[in-house]
């Protein structure tokens, strides 16, 4: 499961592409803590709702703030 294995979705790592401080903190984050995130994106029924949560975990991450805790 690409959850498990910490994979980055491509739209997520796109976000991140434009974005480095937000990538830099995310790197940091713990490896459940980013796991926690990516099923939260994961489980997003609508497109909409998966661009959303991929807005805020970028957002947040540049703050160095762990997004959906």
């Amino acid at each position: 499961d690409d959850v498990e294995a910490l994979i980055l979705p491509d739209d997520l790592k796109l976000a991140f592409e434009d974005n480095a401080i937000a990538f830099h903190y995310w790197e940091q984050f713990p490896p459940s803590v980013k796991r926690g995130i990516l099923e939260w994106i994961k489980n997003a029924k609508r497109p909409v709702t998966r661009n959303k949560r991929i807005t805020e975990t970028v957002s947040k991450a540049a703050q160095n703030i762990r997004a959906n805790y």
